[in-house]
């Protein structure tokens, strides 16, 4: 027997009112479990939201990583053992920390992404990293959340660069799937899931600077909806459908090797994954689209050389040979060497 289970959300500025209705049928109690910044934005109005119809055991910020030891620490907290529900709220890592200690408590979960950085709220993988802040694994549950829900006022009032970099993250998708399902047999839902993949470049390209235009200027319009949407939902639902082995390529690769080697500042997940998406196209020969996307990131200020994300060239080789061990890329359509990536990462800085 086969179970498959599809993400649901709800969307707009009052979202949150949707909470007693949608997840009153599964308990009376509720713990919120988020970061500090996430919670401060979205916990008042989660409170008000449930007021007289769900209880809020507490609160709780859910580490400074996304690592199973954050997660184990929370199960061990009485108020989180005893809530009936478990409340997500903030970003990937913190959405990924509740979703572990959820399924470890048997517990359902609902997710409040307090940004439009990745697909995180929705999926069944949560990306987990060791204390040091290193890549460690993909961890998957049973399934994903129980339901999302997006406030898009709460977005809007989020750090920029966390939007910009969530479409940077966003563009990797339809690029990495189709290239690590290049020649495969697909069963019914993974041919879902790459079909689905085939679309989500082409509306951010469109859509992505507008959005970003709408966000500064706090608009909560149709097309900052759609680029949300593609950053959360489409991707989401793409992960849900297709394998870890065709989930990310050889542009999550690089950013899962980033913080290996010598790097200046700090850098935001999409703003990685963003640069490494170019270098997979130039490797792949797909000069078309990557010229594409290139152009895009120009326009948007999105990283497409190295010195973007902080590496010098000198430290391009290790990079590569980083990546090559991440399991990204365990299962693509033919042999990646360092000197294969290398080589893009070369003709890609000509292209400055």
């Amino acid at each position: 027997m086969e179970n498959r289970f599809l993400p649901s959300y709800t969307m707009g500025p009052d979202a949150y009112d949707e909470i007693p209705a949608v997840c009153g049928k599964f308990g009376k109690t509720a713990v919120i479990i988020g970061g500090n910044r996430a919670r401060k934005a979205a916990e008042p109005l989660i409170r008000k939201a449930v007021k007289g119809r769900i209880s809020i055991t507490g609160s709780f910020l859910y580490g400074d990583d996304a690592t199973f030891e954050n997660g184990d620490r929370l199960t061990e907290i009485p108020e989180v053992k005893e809530a009936d529900m478990i409340f997500a709220v903030g970003g990937g890592r913190a959405c990924d920390t509740a979703k572990y200690a959820a399924e470890k408590l048997d517990k359902p979960i609902f997710t409040f992404p307090t940004l439009a950085s990745n697909c995180a709220s929705i999926t069944a993988v949560c990306i987990m990293y060791y204390p040091d802040h290193t890549y460690r694994a993909n961890w998957y549950r049973s399934r994903p959340p129980f339901h999302t829900f997006i406030d898009t006022d709460v977005v809007l009032h989020s750090p920029r660069d966390y939007f910009w970099a969530g479409i940077g993250d966003a563009l990797s998708k339809e690029y990495e799937v189709l290239f690590n399902s290049r020649g495969d047999t697909l069963d019914y839902f993974q041919s879902l899931g790459v079909r689905l993949a085939g679309s989500c470049s082409d509306g951010l390209l469109e859509k992505g600077e507008e959005a970003l235009a709408d966000f500064d200027q706090g608009k909560d319009s149709d097309v900052f909806r759609f680029v949300v949407q593609n950053i959360i939902i489409s991707t989401g639902l793409i992960s849900n459908c297709v394998p870890v082995i065709y989930n990310s390529s050889l542009a999550h690769a690089i950013y899962n090797s980033h913080n290996q080697v010598p790097h200046k500042g700090n850098h935001l997940h999409g703003a990685v994954v963003c640069y490494g998406t170019l270098v997979l196209l130039t490797l792949d020969g797909q000069k078309e689209e990557r010229d594409k996307m290139l152009s895009f990131t120009k326009k948007t200020g999105l990283p497409h050389t190295l010195s973007d994300i902080g590496v010098d060239r000198e430290d391009a080789p290790a990079l590569a040979g980083f990546a090559l061990e991440k399991p990204d890329i365990r299962h693509v359509p033919y042999k990646i060497t360092k000197e294969n990536i290398v080589k893009a990462m070369d003709e890609l800085e000509g292209l400055k």
